[in-house]
């Protein structure tokens, strides 16, 4: 691969969309309107420059496995990757006797197969999202207040989670990882003004700053460990087992890093228990929901999981941890999103619970099948969301499905490409959710009964409350909220949806058996001396057994998604009083599942009210008694002052009578002596 011309790719995918928000937000007085197209001109321009680097790279062996050494059909990684330095920032060493300085750290990028689909993933799905913005940002045929800032945000966050994507050292993954959290900050409280909105901005900072203080223990851990933050020195220090001094690697130090480098991504993937956030930042607009939920911030920390596979891989308690963590939170969000009644939050509790798989996947030593459901994923949710948003501009801004009904008769392209993307998270057979999901079950069965049996009932969970949702907001009598007036939306809004429709459809033949599995062969070089290395991944082998060991959990699940369907068509739409029946028969289940297992009123009551008190009770002692010291301290001079200002009349005979009083009582001192 040519190393100048990845580092002009690689300058443009990042340059194009910075360049973007620059334009979009310092042209308010200028573009006003029209500043959409600086945000879609950059983005754009960094997605074909993706496109070119994923075409830059050579293709791996199809339906190959790796071994320890990492050579997948005759290639090495180090025949798909490459580090590409672009600027030297800090340097150390002696200079003296014409010595060069050796590199502390330097500006680079780390271009591989995990690389390539990550940006093309992010880019094209942003550029989609960006589009349909321009309409939905508009009220009347006129821009919103803040049209342009929205604009900014947008390609600002695009333009950093390219440099989280693509930074070849942990330092540069850092810088990419907080600035990432300070745009989705600003996005979600995009609507400042709504007290809701700046208590969900202020909610997802603090949270997200819980799990990114473990995330900078652990690189600080790595540099102990290591002596270095690069990529490439890290990983094969850690895959040899020895630290920087060359001294045998201790498990529990190794342990210590990928827990610690776990905390961030629960809190940036929205794991438990940091998980509390994200159905909070629904308040932002609703494109912003899709941007943020589908294929950007939230897989940050998946990305980051895979991409430490060396350090991961080579501690079997930090997988484990990862794969309950995963399997519990997909669970856990799921069986929340039955009873969810706001269409955002059941989409956001949804991604929570296809959150859980990917790291359920990456815990079982799947990553290549944990990354191929990030990608389908992407395309999926980000139609539901975009969809919800369609909803909710035709409604008048009401998003709770409980207030309106039968809107597959108003809104016909909108429920079909609606029903596309339930079909696809539902695990619908031959849609893009079914194969990647069906892989990540497959893989954690192998693994573990109870992970995969966990997995198994989470597939059912998402379908039943998809389609609950399809079947209560599009189906039964035409209703709609008073004063609302319905209609389709316009072609800035349809055109992304149906290309994301033809993505929820399509994306999942790339990893199909019919392709020869050309997704996962493309990522195996980047695995195969990591996960796929691991003495536990004995159960991914067995993935390529007979016809029924390979597809007969493909015709279970699928079945099981097909049942879950049809029961959620009876129970909301044939026979709708077995909801309510149920209900009134376990109400107290009912009210757990509807108030998010009294979560958000646990931390209230353990961590936010008691640091509170304790912040009212250290307002008040500096207050009272650092203060009243203060003041106690002065209170002498201030009392002195208070009594001998009399003195001071400004009266020159006055002055002139004490003067010479004072002079008389001087001359009988001393004459008395």
């Amino acid at each position: 691969m040519d190393i100048a011309w990845l580092r002009f790719l690689g300058l443009l995918v990042l340059l194009a969309p910075l360049a973007g928000a620059v334009v979009a937000g310092a042209g308010r007085w200028k573009l006003r309107d029209r500043c959409h197209w600086a945000a879609i001109a950059g983005v754009a321009v960094a997605f074909l420059a993706s496109l070119v680097i994923l075409f830059q790279i050579p293709g791996a062996g199809q339906d190959a496995h790796g071994d320890q050494h990492g050579q997948v059909a005759g290639v090495a990684y180090a025949d798909v990757s490459a580090t590409v330095p672009v600027y030297e920032w800090l340097t150390s060493g002696a200079r003296e006797a014409g010595a060069a300085a050796s590199t502390w750290f330097r500006i680079e990028f780390l271009i591989d197969p995990l690389t390539a689909i990550m940006l093309c993933t992010v880019t094209g799905i942003s550029l989609l999202v960006i589009i349909y913005s321009r309409d939905y940002m508009r009220e009347h045929d006129k821009p919103q207040r803040g049209y342009e800032r929205f604009f900014a945000y947008m390609a600002l966050f695009v333009f950093s989670m390219c440099a989280l994507v693509l930074g070849g050292n942990f330092l540069l993954l850092y810088l990419g990882w907080e600035a990432v959290g300070l745009c989705s900050y600003l996005l979600i409280g995009f609507y400042y003004g709504r007290p809701a909105a700046a208590a969900a901005m202020k909610k997802a900072f603090l949270v997200n700053r819980v799990g990114d203080f473990g995330f900078g223990l652990g690189i600080f851990l790595i540099y102990l460990t290591f002596g270095t933050l690069q990529y490439d020195d890290v990983f094969r220090l850690a895959t040899q087992g020895i630290d920087g001094a060359g001294n045998m690697l201790e498990q529990s130090r190794i342990t210590a890093i990928a827990l610690l480098l776990f905390c961030g991504a629960c809190g940036k993937s929205a794991q438990l228990p940091l998980h509390v956030w994200l159905p909070d930042a629904m308040e932002g607009p609703s494109p912003v929901s899709a941007l943020i939920h589908a294929a950007t911030m939230v897989t940050a920390g998946v990305y980051m999981v895979a991409r430490c596979g060396a350090i991961f891989a080579a501690s079997e308690t930090a997988m484990l941890v990862v794969a309950c963590v995963g399997a519990v939170t997909a669970l856990f969000a799921a069986t929340i999103a039955l009873t969810q009644n706001d269409m955002k939050r059941i989409l956001a509790y949804s991604t929570i619970s296809q959150l859980g798989y990917m790291f359920l996947g990456v815990g079982v030593y799947a990553a290549d099948s944990a990354i191929f459901h990030l990608f389908t994923h992407a395309f999926f949710k980000a139609l539901l969301f975009l969809g919800a948003g369609s909803v909710m501009h035709a409604m008048g801004g009401i998003i709770d499905i409980r207030r309106f009904g039968g809107l597959r008769r108003i809104l016909p392209q909108t429920y079909l490409v609606f029903v596309i993307g339930s079909l696809a998270l539902a695990g619908f057979p031959l849609l893009s959710g079914f194969f990647s999901k069906d892989e990540i079950i497959h893989h954690a069965l192998n693994f573990s009964t109870c992970l995969g049996v966990i997995g198994l009932l989470t597939a059912i969970l998402t379908a039943f409350y998809a389609f609950r949702m399809v079947y209560v907001a599009f189906h039964g009598l035409e209703r709609v909220p008073e004063g609302a007036h319905p209609h389709e939306c316009g072609r800035w809004m349809l055109a992304p949806l149906w290309v994301l429709a033809a993505g929820a459809i399509l994306a999942g033949y790339l990893g199909a058996g019919v392709t020869g599995e050309a997704f996962q062969g493309f990522l195996e070089p980047v695995f195969a001396g990591t996960f796929m290395a691991a003495p536990a991944v004995a159960g991914h082998e067995a993935a390529h057994g007979g016809f029924w060991a390979q597809y007969g959990l493909m015709f279970v699940s699928g079945g099981l998604a097909i049942v879950a369907i049809a029961a959620a068509y009876v129970v909301y739409v044939r026979q709708p009083w077995i909801a309510e029946t149920a209900r009134a028969t376990f109400p107290r289940v009912y009210a757990t599942l509807l108030n998010k297992y009294y979560v958000d009123e646990l931390y209230d009551k353990v961590i936010v009210s008691p640091l509170r008190r304790l912040g009212h009770y250290c307002f008040s002692s500096d207050n009272f008694v650092v203060d009243g010291l203060v003041w106690f301290v002065s209170a002498v001079p201030r009392g002195l002052a208070y009594v001998l200002r009399g003195l001071q009349g400004g009266a020159l005979q006055g002055y002139a009578l004490t003067m010479a009083v004072g002079v008389a009582l001087l001359v009988v001192f001393v004459l008395w002596r």
